[in-house]
């Protein structure tokens, strides 16, 4: 018998904003329904109407889109699909239908407890050690009672007989292998709340089965809700899904991600530049390895090789930030120049973007960059377009050495605007600027470069100029190294020096020298 073709879904609540946990969750649903040759769907769990808003709603596919995973049927397509509606709000009579059904067959039950009286009665048994599960008062209600308190307008739940069905539940899972659960500890829990609306462990099933899910992949968290659905699919007759819980993404801390430390909007690290290739490559790595044990990928070579079962059971690290600045920060709320400083310079994210980057076609890596240089605003209007051949001369050559679009503004400055060293010079600088070998190290440098006239001067030649300086001056290691690189950049980090002279020209070198040496020997 044919295998039905592999249909795997991405379900966002509309409550916040799409971040790692749920791009990786949708990631790895797209990435299989592709190498399978499947259908990836979108569908909105909006049924927490308190906290579902459009806002973000628009957001989760504004960060869809830009990551490039396209829907096969789902909202704002032309043609939804043959299953709709994708949002859950919008199938309140479908959930009605269902919930009906399990009433008529006994296989559920109404429960008129106030949220007062389960709120005591839980707090009991928590006290008493026990687990806190209904107690089941309405399970056995008769029907002329039942009627009763429907005639006195009393509002109730919809609970579902867990008790009436097994006393165990294994789930056969592709990831973490037979998983046992003793229903015991689960009790008759609630499929449609009091205010009409269904709760996720019923809604999730009804749509799947009706949207024909082959593949339910998801995080490890959501293993303890599993059981709970493998009720209801029982409950009714229908067939499983194939399940798989991939493993929890924690911090470099190993401990889950929070709003201090990684669970920040994808969106972020759209605006600080990371190409969504590289993000796209860096989230598979989350859980999942490749065939080959190559970690640099496109996503035409994830979207043939991507594998559910090689996904392992281990916490993966999602080391982006350093929690070392991190500790008293909330980053989610933080913009993308106010985010920056948090990044951890040397980052798997970073050196897989940096590679994305490099691998760009030029007129692709202009035009994704143009935005972010006419964000620093050093560059006159008139030639912040990808026609200008100084500025694609610039970006080009900087390339190389970008992790992600944003830090271009550290380097912009230097080819447009001119150096002022009483300016640029902060604290870390000043230090060198008094150190006792700085200016007899400035303008031996320059004394150097000048005798070279009128000919480009290269890398190698920079470096024997500085171990020439060195020398002669009596200047080794870091007093050598660091006193120039101030006199030459004003800053005391930033590129390899002789690959930064380079790249800014002989004539701004010795321009900067000069007006460096003038300033210094005024302080």
């Amino acid at each position: 018998m044919p295998q039905p073709a592999v249909r795997t879904r991405f379900a966002p609540s509309p409550t916040g904003y799409l971040h790692v946990g749920g791009a990786r969750t949708a990631l790895f649903n797209y990435l299989y329904a592709k190498t399978c040759g499947g259908k990836f769907i979108l569908r909105i769990e909006d049924t927490d109407q308190a906290r579902s808003t459009e806002e973000s709603y628009h957001q989760v596919l504004d960060s869809m889109r830009w990551l490039g995973m396209s829907w096969d049927e789902g909202p704002e397509l032309e043609n939804q699909g043959p299953y709709g509606p994708y949002r859950q709000s919008e199938r309140r009579e479908i959930y009605d239908r269902y919930a009906s059904d399990l009433v008529t067959q006994k296989k559920a039950f109404r429960c008129f407890c106030t949220q007062e009286e389960l709120e005591k009665k839980k707090a009991q048994r928590e006290a008493m050690g026990l687990p806190p599960v209904y107690d089941g008062k309405c399970r056995n209600l008769s029907d002329d009672e039942i009627q009763t308190k429907l005639d006195s307008g009393l509002s109730y739940a919809i609970r579902f007989r867990t008790h009436d069905t097994t006393n165990e539940v294994v789930v056969q899972d592709m990831v973490q292998g037979n998983v046992r659960f003793d229903t015991s500890l689960i009790g008759d829990f609630i499929i449609v709340k009091s205010d009409g609306f269904p709760s996720y462990n019923y809604a999730v099933v009804v749509d799947d089965h009706e949207m024909q899910i082959t593949h339910v992949i998801r995080g490890v968290g959501h293993l303890s809700n599993t059981p709970r659905q493998i009720m209801i699919y029982n409950a009714f007759g229908w067939a499983e899904p194939a399940w798989a819980h991939v493993s929890e993404i924690v911090g470099s801390d190993h401990k889950k991600l929070s709003k201090r430390h990684g669970a920040t909007a994808i969106t972020a690290f759209r605006e600080l530049g990371y190409p969504a290739s590289a993000f796209i490559n860096y989230m598979a790595l989350l859980g999942w390895s490749t065939p080959d044990g190559e970690e640099y990928k496109s996503v035409a070579e994830l979207e043939k090789i991507f594998d559910v079962s090689r996904c392992n059971k281990s916490p993966s690290m999602f080391d982006v930030f350093d929690l070392s600045k991190t500790e008293n920060a909330e980053l989610s709320g933080l913009s993308a120049v106010e985010l920056e400083p948090y990044l951890f310079a040397k980052s798997k994210m970073n050196w897989l973007s940096n590679r994305h980057i490099r691998a760009l076609d030029e007129e692709q890596f202009i035009t994704d960059i143009l935005p972010f240089v006419k964000e620093v605003g050093v560059v006159p209007e008139n030639e912040v377009h990808a026609k200008d051949e100084r500025l694609r001369s610039v970006l080009l050559s900087l390339r190389v050495y970008l992790d992600y679009y944003m830090q271009i503004r550290r380097y912009l400055p230097d080819f447009y605007t001119s150096f002022d060293p009483g300016k640029t010079w902060n604290d870390a600088a000043m230090e060198w600027v008094k150190h006792e070998l700085f200016l007899s190290l400035a303008k031996e440098f320059l004394r150097l470069i000048q005798t070279k006239g009128n000919e480009e001067i290269t890398q190698d030649d920079y470096k024997e100029y500085m171990n020439t300086a060195g020398k002669t001056i009596g200047a080794k290691g870091k007093n050598l190294f660091m006193n120039l690189r101030v006199a030459a950049t004003g800053r005391t980090e930033g590129l390899e020096l002789p690959v930064y002279l380079v790249l800014l020209g002989k004539e701004r070198v010795i321009e900067r020298l000069t007006r460096t040496i003038e300033t210094a020997e005024k302080l």
